[in-house]
């Protein structure tokens, strides 16, 4: 069995994800606001938003993307197909590259070449707008960006009650991955965090590899081994105790 301090430190460890959580969740509201702000002033002008408007979004991306410190890789605004005034299918989405520069995203949005982009059909975008909230997906590989493996963090954007888009922000698994194991680390048990796909976010022991498909941990429940869901409920994320020690 496991002893009443064994429980404590393991409650305060998923606090501590939350804790996490929802500091990343509150930098991608700010996005979500700025943009909500910047669409109801043009509105208010008696005009659709043009691609030019996005635009002036950079800093705020900008600063949400440094606020991260080394976790961050992307971020910006995914627009509603035919959203804007001046475009079908828009995205203001910067990306970190060497020096602390960030550089814009400019995927393929002709419909004719092999390479197009339909963010209509990414879990990112498309769960924030069936369901009104907020997600994560992840990990996996950013294809069409970076090329790292990456979470992504998206929240749906609403102005006078109707969708516009998503904000969102991805993150490079391998540093949040550094920052989860520190809070596992404070476990004496081994422990798996676990993404609502069943797939490895953090291990604090060298059985489990980031990625991995572990739904068996969430669905067959072992002798002496906990599962909490975490707080931050848009995540899906558990947090998984097994009986042996690390």
């Amino acid at each position: 069995m496991f002893a009443p301090s064994d429980n404590a430190s393991f409650s305060a460890c998923a606090q501590q994800l939350d804790s996490t959580l929802g500091t990343i969740f509150g930098q991608v509201r700010e996005l979500a606001e700025e943009t909500r702000t910047l669409w109801q002033r043009v509105l208010a002008e008696g005009r659709q938003p043009v691609a030019r408007d996005l635009a002036s979004l950079r800093p705020a991306i900008d600063k949400q993307l440094f606020a991260t410190g080394a976790f961050g890789c992307g971020g910006g605004v995914i627009v509603a197909p035919n959203g804007l005034a001046d475009r079908e299918m828009h995205l203001e989405w910067w990306y970190l590259a060497d020096g602390g520069k960030t550089l814009p995203l400019r995927p393929n949005f002709d419909r004719r070449r092999e390479n197009y982009y339909d963010y209509n059909a990414m879990p990112w975008y498309s769960k924030p707008r069936d369901t009104g909230r907020s997600v994560v997906e992840g990990p996996y590989v950013d294809l069409y960006g970076t090329n790292m493996y990456v979470l992504t963090f998206t929240m749906p954007i609403y102005v006078e009650g109707r969708f516009i888009g998503v904000a969102g922000l991805d993150l490079s698994l391998h540093n949040v991955e550094r920052l989860l194991v520190k809070s596992l680390m404070r476990l004496d048990h081994e422990a798996v965090l676990i993404s609502a796909e069943g797939r490895v976010i953090a291990s604090n022991t060298a059985n489990w590899m980031v990625g991995d498909l572990v739904s068996t941990l969430l669905n067959d429940m072992q002798l002496g081994q906990i599962r909490l869901t975490l707080s931050e409920s848009e995540t899906g994320w558990s947090l998984v105790r097994l009986p042996g020690l690390r």
